[in-house]
């Protein structure tokens, strides 16, 4: 068996308790790789169509990276996948930390849950052995609470826990999975599908499992040119001085940072942007820290105690999209109460991102009058107000009072609100897009409603560079002729590349910060070395389209079309007319199309064709899929 992975994946039916462990082949390894790949894989073979989202028949898996627990940098990403009840078909959420690398290090490259418990339970996988317990003295607690406890009943230090908040048992659709307290899967809802199986927490001690290479010399001159490339990158270097926030006031300034719920951009619209920047939280910063094998360091830990907004023990410093959604979103300046905030959203276990995009959305029909100080409690919305934001996201992850009409995010939110909201939901599939605009770069704005896991801003950074005519790498396989910026009926095969790239990273378990601007990872190398394979570049697109085409056929096959999917018509149809992005329109339109046929997926269905299915070697898993 090659280097790499386990070989070994959990099988959990909560509905029985039976628990049962099973071996993957290298096959299939070699095909999917791990991550969303493996995770895709499992999903639709195992899981009928059709399912409830929240109901036992859905199936919800942790799936470690081919690479994570390796020495690759970067290379410390899990995925948790299921179906989405926020979209009604593929969902998958991405965290770092130390989670993903601890259980591989117990001998597993995944764990997967099906059915639903008839009381809170959580898992524990330790000393190559793992058992369901029993939650109920951890249900309705916050994950720090959750974390805390679970460390003192099971007694061994090391022990890595991602759990649920209250958020997630009241399956609010804004609902992550939180490990390490303040490391997040955040997307899609799954912390709600882990609430409906009343599945509480998934703790994992390894037991001395070392996780293979193949070939060290071959894996030392492959870092050597990753490390490089990292050197190379300015944005390592703001990432190591002020984390991912390091660079908001730049990206208001350039009109890359939304303000106004997307209704404004630049600093003439929200002058106090200075006052979010990354830097201005040193004064609280307590220390820094990183995922497994990063050599980079994001990451810190802040403690403010002074205030109305104080927390009086450590929190994590905000990230980028974190500050963006719960500040300039919502014209609001007061950085202690985007910290607080923040520190609430990891609390209930909710996603930064849909959370400000909700508060968003009520702002904007308070503003315009669709609902007063009667429907949000006495809560004054009126925008920038920093003691209405808290409020409200204290609410939210309660889902109490008004905070449970935006529990389930914006397009949920509008549907109870009525009166014509829906236009204020900037949101794919009641999905609200993460915090760059997409009309900087038609990549990524193509990324948000083409790809299966829609409102979605990390896995077009190898698109992105290919669409400035920047290099990824001097293989054949990677090259792609230049197009113009405005040439938006020829770039499906430059997505189609691009995009694969990103999902082999995905499925590799590596960091997609450190996966662009300069040069992506030489992956192949860094596989192959791992491995023991001799993986070269064809093989590595041709992993990524097989992994893009399965999440896509899990759509159609759901009866998700292309057509639900849509880019909200403040972004469509409505131009800015003032600051950096004044008038500017993207035939966002062409740019799908363009890579669905590039993609060989049918533009009406979403279905792939027999060709692509044939191509990519799906043929067979997918014979239920009517074509």
């Amino acid at each position: 068996m090659a280097s790499g992975y386990t070989g070994k994946v959990l099988f959990v039916d909560l509905t029985t308790g039976a628990i049962q462990e099973e071996m993957i082949s290298e096959q299939v390894y070699r095909r999917f790789l791990g991550g969303t790949g493996l995770g895709a894989r499992v999903l639709y073979e195992r899981m009928k169509a059709r399912v409830d989202p929240l109901g036992p028949d859905n199936m919800l898996g942790f799936v470690a990276g081919l690479l994570t627990g390796t020495p690759v940098p970067g290379s410390g990403r899990f995925m948790v996948v299921s179906k989405s009840p926020l979209l009604d078909g593929w969902g998958e959420a991405n965290s770092g930390g130390t989670f993903g690398p601890e259980l591989k290090a117990a001998g597993y490259d995944a764990v997967f849950f099906s059915g639903a418990a008839a009381a809170p339970v959580y898992l524990l996988i330790k000393d190559g052995k793992a058992e369901l317990r029993d939650a109920a003295k951890l249900w309705g607690k916050d994950t720090h609470e959750t974390e805390e406890l679970l460390h003192n009943e099971i007694g061994v230090p090391g022990v890595k826990i991602a759990c649920i908040g209250q958020a997630g048992e009241k399956q609010s659709l804004l609902a992550g999975i939180v490990n390490e307290q303040g490391r997040i899967a955040a997307r899609n809802g799954l912390g709600a599908v882990m609430g409906a199986k009343r599945l509480k927490a998934v703790a994992v001690k390894g037991c001395g499992y070392k996780v293979g290479v193949a070939n060290r010399d071959k894996l030392k001159d492959a870092r050597q040119i990753y490390d490089q490339l990292m050197q190379a990158n300015p944005f390592t270097n703001q990432l190591k001085e002020g984390g991912t926030a390091g660079g908001y006031k730049f990206l208001v300034s350039i009109g890359d940072s939304p303000v106004k719920n997307w209704s404004l951009s630049g600093l003439d619209a929200f002058a106090n942007a200075e006052n979010l920047a990354g830097g201005k939280m040193d004064e609280w910063k307590l220390n820094k820290y990183a995922c497994y094998a990063c050599p980079v360091g994001c990451g810190a830990m802040i403690k403010q105690e002074t205030g109305p907004f104080a927390v009086p023990v450590p929190m994590h410093r905000p990230e980028y999209e974190s500050l963006a959604g719960l500040g300039g979103l919502l014209m609001n300046d007061n950085l202690l109460a985007a910290m607080k905030a923040n520190d609430l959203c990891n609390r209930y276990g909710i996603d930064t991102i849909s959370t400000g995009g909700a508060i968003a959305l009520a702002m904007e029909c308070y503003e315009k009058g669709l609902i007063d100080s009667r429907d949000t409690e006495g809560i004054d919305l009126k925008w920038g107000n920093a003691e209405a934001i808290v409020a409200l996201v204290d609410k939210i992850g309660r889902r109490e009072g008004f905070g449970a009409v935006l529990a389930d995010g914006a397009g949920k939110a509008a549907e109870r609100i009525g009166k014509g909201a829906e236009q204020f939901a900037v949101t794919v599939r009641g999905k609200s897009l993460p915090y760059h605009d997409p009309r900087m770069a038609p990549a990524l704005g193509t990324a948000m409603f083409a790809d299966a896991n829609p409102a979605h801003h990390m896995d077009c950074k190898v698109a992105r560079m290919l669409e400035a005519g920047a290099p990824i790498g001097k293989d054949p396989a990677l090259q792609m002729p230049a197009v113009p910026f405005d040439a938006f009926d020829q770039k499906g095969p430059m997505y189609a590349l691009g995009f694969a790239y990103n999902q082999v990273l995905n499925a590799a378990g590596m960091c997609a910060l450190l996966c662009g601007n300069v040069a992506p990872p030489p992956i192949a190398e860094l596989i192959s070395a791992v491995t023991g394979w001799n993986m070269g570049y064809e093989e590595v697109l041709q992993i990524g389209r097989r992994i893009l085409t399965l999440r896509q056929a899990f759509n159609a096959r759901e009866g998700v079309t292309p057509a639900m999917f849509q880019l909200p018509k403040r972004i469509m149809e409505e131009p800015l007319t003032t600051g950096p992005l004044a008038n500017k329109k993207i035939n966002f339109e062409a740019l799908k199309y363009g890579y669905f046929s590039a993609m060989g997926w049918d533009y009406e269905s979403g279905k792939p064709s027999i060709q692509t299915l044939d191509e990519v070697g799906l043929s067979e898993l997918t014979l239920d899929l009517a074509l």
